[in-house]
């Protein structure tokens, strides 16, 4: 069928392809007690139906009134622990950084440390080498108990530099092993 016989059709069935109308109806039901008791149970039925649904609608309308209230609510519930969430997340990563802070200066200065003891080390060495292999030269006792003192303190300033060194490669260690406690 084509759509323009379609719509006329459609028309008629949707009207129920009758030409009763309200005289009929009200003729039938004077003519027939029963039929005028069914009319009046089918107008009874649709207005119960139609009160049910209004009842219906209005309880909707208030369930979603009050869902609409809690999740409002509920929103602005999570928005606040997520804030509180984030504030602590932010003292953490604050405490973390410090530690990290913390940890550059004492590898900066353990590279220092390092680096003078290093130096110390050299120099203690070129000292004991030329005690003892000093082919030709003769060193007198006062010479000889000076270089000796040299070294001797020498050692001296080396030994508290070792024992910084030490205590700043633990100082790094715990503070990293704190560090990652903190994620």
């Amino acid at each position: 069928m084509t759509k323009k016989y379609f719509l006329p059709f459609l028309f008629l069935f949707l009207t129920g392809c009758s030409s009763y109308g309200p005289e009929e109806l009200d003729r039938l039901t004077k003519e027939d007690p029963n039929f005028k008791q069914m009319i009046a149970a089918r107008d009874q039925v649709h207005a119960q139906g139609h009160a049910i649904k209004e009842d219906l609608l209005t309880k909707k309308q208030a369930m979603d009134a009050q869902i609409d209230k809690l999740r409002a609510e509920y929103d602005t519930y999570a928005k606040l622990q997520n804030q509180k969430i984030e504030r602590g997340q932010a003292a953490v990563d604050a405490n973390r950084n410090l530690l990290k802070k913390d940890i550059e200066i004492e590898e900066a200065r353990l590279v220092s440390k390092q680096a003078e003891l290093d130096g110390y080390s050299k120099t203690l060495a070129d000292v004991r080498k030329v005690l003892k292999e000093s082919k030709g030269i003769t060193f007198s006792s006062q010479e000889k108990q000076k270089w000796e003192e040299k070294t001797l303190l020498l050692s001296e300033k080396m030994r508290p530099l070792k024992e910084e060194i030490e205590d700043l490669n633990l100082q790094i260690r715990l503070k990293k092993s704190k560090m990652s406690f903190l994620r």
